[in-house]
């Protein structure tokens, strides 16, 4: 079983989340957005050498500043990038639940859900954010030469290189 990368406490650095004993719906949008945001970015080797052993990754996790060619600049961190994607996720489907009948959206008498709108408009905007992020990253594991990512599909080709493919 895949293990979350981050936690409800990381994810309230960053943006506000209730507290709640019960975290299996917010895991459950971590790992998604773990699989299906962060995997097609990081590409898949690299990404299962973070998950078989991130502590040999805490730079690229929790950031950091470095210098390239005389200059300053910082890489936020997978973790923050994956805090916003899952944030969006759980602002978009956290508050509905399956149950026997049917899928439901949990209410009480004092509440009202969110309108569709907001909650789309909080899911892209945090969407956004993190792509936003992910530039920091992205620029950190090609400023250092992470060979990992540098094979990755994800990373770009050499300047000046095409590739044809015939198609019969």
């Amino acid at each position: 079983m895949m293990q979350p990368l981050i936690t409800r406490n990381d994810i309230a650095r960053y943006r506000q989340i209730s507290k709640t004993p019960n975290d299996a719906k917010l895991n459950e949008m971590i790992l998604d957005a773990q699989l299906l945001d962060l995997q097609p970015l990081l590409g898949e080797n690299l990404f299962n050498k973070i998950l078989a052993s991130p502590e040999d990754y805490t730079e690229l996790l929790d950031g950091c500043v470095y210098d390239k060619d005389g200059i300053s600049y910082t890489s936020y961190g997978v973790k923050m990038v994956l805090a916003y994607y899952t944030y969006a996720r759980y602002m978009m489907f956290g508050s509905v639940t399956d149950t026997p009948y049917s899928v439901v959206e949990k209410l009480n008498s004092e509440s009202r859900p969110a309108e569709a709108s907001s909650k789309k408009s909080i899911y892209q905007n945090n969407r956004d954010a993190a792509n936003k992020l992910w530039q920091s990253v992205h620029n950190w594991l090609l400023r250092t030469n992470n060979e990992d990512y540098k094979k990755s599909c994800n990373a770009p080709a050499a300047q000046g290189s095409m590739r044809f493919t015939k198609i019969s």
